[in-house]
């Protein structure tokens, strides 16, 4: 049931790297295989990230280095956040597991997308397939074969897809204009509603103020790689001005042993437009915004290569590759073109009479979709020919939300709000008229080449959601605040829920705080669950959301100001899972059919010695169970164990060196897979980054992915039973990016 190499890192000075040298001598064998090398070398980063630190504390003169100058030490483990209650509060007042990447760490730890962002985050599990939707993303076992359990957020208005598909973030979300990421581990839907289910992200992006100028990066990379970001941002009198773009294009990695001439890792021309134009005036802060991101790429390689009639070998992995997608260019068009768009605008006013209360409204638009021109040449299931098999779908959302927030003293406040939007959803994807000519081209039968599309069949959805959230800061225990929220949501087509909230923060002592969590959330049946049918499947229009009950204990403790040590103990429990089950007859429905738990520990310690260097380490464990209420299974494409750790040294007034080590342990797979589990791995990746050079106005990057080309897989998703679908997914191995930004005013 789918419910959906050895390296010793040097130290920024010769004295650290000798004495570190000697540490690892007598502490870690010089030999060593499998398991325990992957260990040696995560525990290897972190007794560099202490002795670094040893080091540091005990002399400061060791190496000098430059200033963080971007955000003071006190801001730093004091972030102000928004996404936890929609008000201001510092990361550790916050009711909620709460993660802030700054747009300091994107800059020096070399992300260029959400992706590599995430990968660094404790509890996250990404599956790399290279196609123009996304990655698919999970967090703390709620796994599916696509992304709507993940609620992601932009500046306050959410960016999954309308429809529900797997879309969301990809290589079009590019990270250079991003002022910080706030995740919300745990359930979101008391305040955001349907999908907010397990985590919410929410990008802040930067405003004119903070660019104060324009802005251009240019990139060069591996696979024939390469993009150009620009941003303009003003700020003049009562006006905020940002605007930014960005274009890409890759050849994407070549797999060889799917195909000689493998081209079906590719994208192409990916773009996107985000602006925003602020007027602030006596009370009043309005705002008009607009957005666009469209990723034409590929398919991916979640499937195989058809052998059998290509006639060539297996790609291995225990994959029959009787079944699955053409690898290589034909027609003169790429083997698959998958083309998603995400296109909003909106327009927002915050008025704020008096300091302590606040009113704020939004309209907005969106689309999203995928494009009629994507297409995919897939085997017919005899697999005796190819079908160019083309898709699209288009659905939109009209959307009001006004909430208002009361402070009338420091010990409360209190804020509600409404939301109100309206859904026009296709039913599915879009239907077909097939052409049922074959023609052969280089000794390969095609058919349907010129099939064309039937009309769009859709269906109206209303929601109507309303929140309320009490906050009470009181001094029992010197500092506790209690938050209480709910939310309802009313939907013309799946019903009506209501999800509570409760959030106990203490803060006994000024070094220690403790957080007590409870939650729960829906994920709204999408129209592919609700009416998709074929010959052997039944459509379920009465179809439940999912839903999901958190309990959540955060242990955030600053023994020095340098150092934060923070762990969460959580269980998740999931019911309502929507899935495929049997009807008799040989027939299917997707149904409330499953439940499944979720629980583990995550541990993680962020250094932030004076001026000199950062660190982080992170570890998680999880175990997380599903049960369809016939067989009891693992979750798949998920790892027990997972841990990252990273160190980031400013080396004088020149650049700063990053290094960070991603450890995954094993990984399930579904009931389907012949491998019964995908191996584990570690990779090393490497980032070099100039300051600011020629009176502040350049720098430059080169970033080292894979720096010692580890061999490494990503599960496969859906059935992957090595006929249609990969038992696994080939990775990259060393590749590389240089970038150079400059500040033209």
């Amino acid at each position: 049931m789918d419910l959906k190499h050895t390296h010793t890192p040097k130290a920024g000075s010769p004295i650290a790297t000798i004495s570190l040298e000697k540490t690892y001598k007598k502490i870690i064998p010089l030999k060593v295989n499998g398991r325990a090398k992957r260990v040696t070398i995560f525990v290897t980063t972190l007794l560099l990230l202490i002795s670094s630190f040893c080091l540091q504390a005990q002399n400061d003169s060791i190496i000098k280095m430059g200033s963080l100058k971007e955000l003071p030490l006190e801001e730093l483990m004091n972030l102000i956040v928004i996404t936890a209650t929609r008000f201001e509060q510092k990361t550790s007042e916050a009711p909620s597991t709460i993660q802030v990447i700054t747009s300091r760490q994107i800059a020096e730890r070399g992300y260029e997308d959400l992706d590599d962002a995430l990968r660094d985050i404790p509890g996250f599990d990404v599956i790399h397939q290279f196609e123009g939707y996304s990655n698919i993303r999970t967090f703390r076992g709620g796994y599916t074969g696509s992304n709507n359990r993940i609620m992601l957020i932009i500046d306050g208005v959410v960016e999954n897809s309308i429809l529900g598909a797997s879309e969301m973030g990809g290589p079009a979300y590019s990270l250079h204009n991003v002022d910080r990421i706030e995740i919300i581990s745990g359930p979101g839907s008391a305040l955001y509603g349907a999908n907010a289910f397990n985590t919410v992200i929410q990008i802040i992006t930067k405003k004119g103020e903070q660019v104060n100028g324009l802005q251009y990066q240019k990139g060069f990379g591996s696979y024939n790689t390469s993009f150009d970001k620009v941003m303009l941002g003003i700020n003049k009198s009562h006006f905020d001005l940002v605007i930014s773009g960005t274009l890409l294009s890759s050849d994407g990695p070549k797999y060889s042993n799917r195909h000689p001439n493998f081209t079906g890792a590719y994208l192409d021309k990916v773009w996107s437009f985000n602006s925003q134009l602020t007027y602030i005036y006596n009370h009043f802060t309005t705002t008009v915004g607009c957005r666009i991101f469209e990723t034409p790429g590929s398919s991916g390689i979640t499937l195989n290569s058809p052998t059998q009639l290509l006639n060539i070998p297996s790609q291995g992995h225990l994959n029959i590759g009787n079944l699955g997608i053409l690898p290589e260019d034909i027609r003169g068009e790429k083997p698959s073109l998958y083309q998603t768009y995400f296109r909003t605008s909106f327009i927002q006013s915050e008025f704020t009479p008096k300091p302590n209360f606040s009113v704020f409204s939004r309209i907005q638009f969106r689309e999203t979709g995928l494009s009629e021109k994507s297409y995919a040449y897939y085997t017919t299931p005899d697999g005796t020919k190819v079908n160019r098999n083309i898709f699209a779908h288009y659905s939109n959302r009209i959307a009001g939300a006004i909430h208002a927030s009361y402070t009338p003293t420091k010990q409360h406040q209190f804020s509600a709000g409404i939301q109100i939007f309206q859904d026009n959803l296709e039913l599915n994807s879009r239907g077909i008229n097939q052409d049922t000519r074959t023609e052969t081209i280089d000794y390969i039968p095609i058919s349907n080449i010129f099939a064309t599309f039937k009309p769009r069949q859709f269906n109206i959805q209303t929601n109507v959601g309303m929140f309320a959230q009490y906050a009470l800061n009181t001094k029992f225990l010197k500092m506790t605040n209690f938050t209480l929220g709910v939310r309802f949501d009313k939907n013309s087509v799946y019903g009506s829920t209501t999800n509570p909230r409760l959030g106990i923060v203490n803060q006994p002592t000024d070094q220690l705080t403790l957080k007590l969590l409870y939650g729960s959330a829906f994920r709204a049946p999408t129209n592919f669950e609700l009416f998709s049918s074929s010959v052997i499947r039944d459509p379920n229009p009465d179809l439940k959301p999912e839903k999901i009950n958190t309990y959540e204990l955060n242990i955030i403790y600053t023994p020095i100001p340098m150092l934060v040590l923070q762990t969460n103990l959580f269980q998740n429990d999931l019911t309502d899972i929507i899935a495929t089950s049997s009807t008799g007859n040989g027939r299917f429905q997707i149904q409330n059919a499953g439940k499944s738990m979720a629980r583990g520990l995550e541990a993680k310690i962020d250094v932030f010695p004076k001026e000199y260097f950062s660190g982080f380490l992170n570890f998680s464990y999880l175990e997380s169970t599903q049960n369809n209420g016939v067989i009891k299974t693992n979750v798949p494409n998920i790892s027990k164990f997972k841990g990252n750790a990273g160190v980031v040294f400013h080396i004088e007034n020149l650049f700063s060196v990053c290094i960070i080590e991603n450890w995954v342990g094993d990984r399930s797979v579904p009931i389907t897979n012949p491998l019964g589990k995908v191996d584990g791995y570690f990779i090393t990746n490497f980032v070099l980054t100039t300051k600011e050079l020629f009176d502040n106005r350049v720098t430059a990057s080169l970033n080292i992915r894979n720096i010692f080309n580890k061999t490494w897989y990503d599960p496969g998703v859906a059935t992957a039973d090595g006929n249609f679908f990969s038992t696994e997914m080939e990775q990259p191995g060393i590749n590389g990016l240089l970038k150079i930004a400059v500040s033209i005013f």
